[in-house]
């Protein structure tokens, strides 16, 4: 049976680099909603769900990166693969191509899959043997020979974050859906999937059914989910039989997010959406004058009224660079943008996605600027604008964040008046459940009251620091105060806010921790070719170098006498230094490689050992005390250096 690795692209995120710019981090939030919010930005680390959602839903045995380190990576691959499926976008091709390079070195008979939307790139192909441009569990079932009509299994995804270092935001995400309908010219999703809707869950009823599995996995059935999918409402029947199972639960009535155009909420009563239990809606705005299908006609402002009025929040996204643009013209769009008073505000340059209708249009007329694939992170210009330049632009897109919260404050504390607005309008509303939706509105809009004070000292003008005391004010006599608990936490706040500006002024930014993920590992250990053990030599750079030696698979009893065979052979052989690394080993029994140290004791002048650190304390401290102890410098090969020995 085949054995998978699929991995995100490796860091580090969020520095400028060859390969990546401060925008380009692992964080949604932070890079490119509440960027200029500073300790009141959420702070909430995001995975690539799909690289999971393939996992779960193959035969073969699967390991999943989220977000390695290279040396984490090269690591990994020492385990051995047959295919090593690399997820990236075009502002990580840079990643991508080094991540490619290390796998041909290390792996050279493994096969490299490249997916996700950084495959619109032509550019991509000499690094991957085959290339996902679809939906990913489809094509590996397809490339393994594994049944494609298999049922479809999902992930239970939990998110956590903190706002001004306290523990908040917790929740989980469930992928409904991939494609969008709508074909923005500039869409990398709608045209990846060639402006189709992909359900991933068929009916309401199986959503509702998913999220309560989540919510007893997790066990928590107030937990907030976040629906992945591009615009939600639009897909009417199904929304309209998940509202119609929402209102058959008589349990804590469920609570989403959901990504919607202004057409799909016009579609709907807005006192059903919040039946339905939509505290937040991601809407796409684009711009005042913009001619899209999704918004044409719409009073925009007039639909967001409608949300704010009943606790629904918004994330509004608009975009800077649409040929009509000028300077002057991105500022009455931003004026606009702010009469909206969105929750959460998302601005971004228009980027142009290969394949999109956007990006052919320019390369038709010879617009695209030769710069940098690290340089489409959203924040940087990538075309000749017809009136604005690349310095200006790129201004202008750090000029409106800094504007937008001085201009409306914390998204978070946005986001508790709206919730306030709808428990004052439900709170004796005759519908059961809305009375039900009111409740949960008050007791957020309480548990947000200790952030206030930290807030109100450090607005980012007073006309913020006016409103949030006036806010402040009137949750403390309209919803409660939240008693001696609050108290305690408003006096916490202060002293971690203070340790989280400190972070954000001399730490930089803070790099994601490796998450790793095995499916059907049963089924590598139980395979006598995947478990089998075996040494590799790697390729010595010149005569005389060290050679470095791989143990990789599992080692038991039985493995000493190969391996010692093998050793003493080169040694007898050769006049060089061999170098032993452990980090391929998928399990080992600690006696049979203290046997095996044993053994080699009587070579120690000529052995040195590497990446011992997997191996258990005793066996690890046995094989320091008889041998020297080196660094694998990322596997790129040992320099007889002493600045190297431990």
């Amino acid at each position: 049976m085949k054995k998978i690795l699929l991995t995100t692209v490796c860091g580090p995120f969020g520095v400028n680099t060859d390969d990546c710019t401060e925008h380009i981090q692992t964080e949604l939030f932070h890079a490119q909603v509440t960027r200029a919010q500073g300790i009141f930005s959420p702070r909430v680390k995001y995975i690539s769900y799909g690289l999971e959602y393939i996992a779960e839903n193959l035969q073969a045995p699967v390991t999943v990166l989220q977000y390695p380190t290279m040396r984490q990576f090269r690591r990994e691959l020492k385990k051995g693969y047959d295919y090593v499926g690399i997820n990236f976008v075009i502002a990580t091709f840079e990643k991508m191509r080094a991540m490619s390079r290390a796998v041909r070195e290390i792996l050279p008979a493994s096969k490299i899959v490249l997916g996700g939307y950084g495959t619109m790139l032509p550019e991509c192909e000499p690094y991957g043997d085959h290339i996902c441009r679809e939906e990913g569990v489809a094509f590996f079932r397809r490339l393994l020979g594994e049944p494609s009509d298999g049922e479809l299994r999902h992930v239970v995804y939990p998110t956590f974050g903190k706002i001004a270092g306290i523990p908040a935001m917790k929740g989980a995400v469930v992928m409904a859906g991939l494609g969008c309908p709508h074909g923005c010219e500039f869409c990398a999703t709608s045209h990846f999937h060639k402006q189709r809707h992909i359900p991933l869950l068929k009916t309401g009823r199986d959503l509702h059914a998913e999220i309560r599995r989540v919510h007893s996995m997790l066990g928590d059935t107030r937990l907030p989910i976040g629906i992945i999918e591009e615009d939600f409402l639009i897909q009417k029947k199904r929304a309209r039989e998940y509202l119609d199972c929402v209102l058959q639960d008589t349990r804590d009535p469920i609570k989403i997010s959901c990504f919607a155009s202004a057409r799909a909420i016009s579609m709907w009563d807005p006192d059903d959406l919040v039946r339905m239990g939509v505290e937040a809606v991601w809407i796409g705005v684009e711009s005042r004058q913009a001619d899209y299908s999704k918004l044409k006609g719409l009073d925009v402002k007039k639909i967001i009224d409608s949300l704010h009025e009943r606790g629904i929040n918004t994330l509004c996204s608009l975009i800077l660079g649409h040929d009509f643009h000028t300077e002057d013209m991105i500022r009455e769009d931003f004026e606009y943008f702010v009469s909206l008073k969105p929750s959460l505000s998302q601005f971004l340059i228009m980027t142009p996605a290969c394949s999109t209708p956007f990006f052919e249009r320019l390369q038709a007329k010879g617009r695209l600027l030769d710069v940098p694939y690290r340089e489409w992170d959203g924040f940087h210009l990538t075309f000749k604008h017809p009136n604005i330049s690349k310095p200006v632009m790129e201004k202008l897109i750090l000029d409106v964040y800094d504007q937008e919260y001085r201009r409306l404050g914390p998204s978070v504390l946005r986001y508790v008046e709206r919730q306030l607005n709808g428990y004052l309008r439900y709170k004796d509303s005759p519908d059961e459940l809305l009375r039900i939706r009111a409740a949960q509105y008050r007791r957020e809009c309480v548990m947000a009251l200790p952030l206030f004070p930290t807030a109100i000292r450090t607005a980012p003008s007073p006309e913020v620091s006016a409103w949030l005391s006036d806010l402040q004010q009137r949750i403390r006599s309209l919803a409660g105060t939240g008693g001696v608990k609050n108290a305690l936490l408003a006096a916490i706040v202060p002293i971690s806010a203070a340790v989280q500006q400190f972070k954000l002024d001399h730490l930089g930014y803070a790099q994601p921790k490796l998450l790793r993920t095995e499916y059907r590992a049963e089924l590598r250990k139980a395979g006598s070719a995947e478990g089998a053990f075996s040494i590799v030599s790697r390729p010595q750079p010149f005569d005389g170098h060290t050679l470095v030696v791989d143990l990789l698979g599992a080692f038991d009893s039985l493995s000493i006498a190969a391996a010692r065979k093998k050793i003493e052979t080169y040694l007898a052989e050769h006049r060089g230094h061999l170098a032993l690394s452990f980090a391929g080993l998928t399990r080992h029994e600690p006696g049979a490689l203290m046997a095996l140290l044993e053994k080699l004791k009587a070579y120690r002048e000529r052995i040195k050992l590497i990446d011992i650190d997997c191996l258990q304390a005793d066996v690890a401290a046995y094989a320091r005390s008889c041998f020297e102890v080196i660094a694998d410098l990322q596997g790129q090969g040992l320099h007889e250096r002493p600045s190297e020995a431990n």
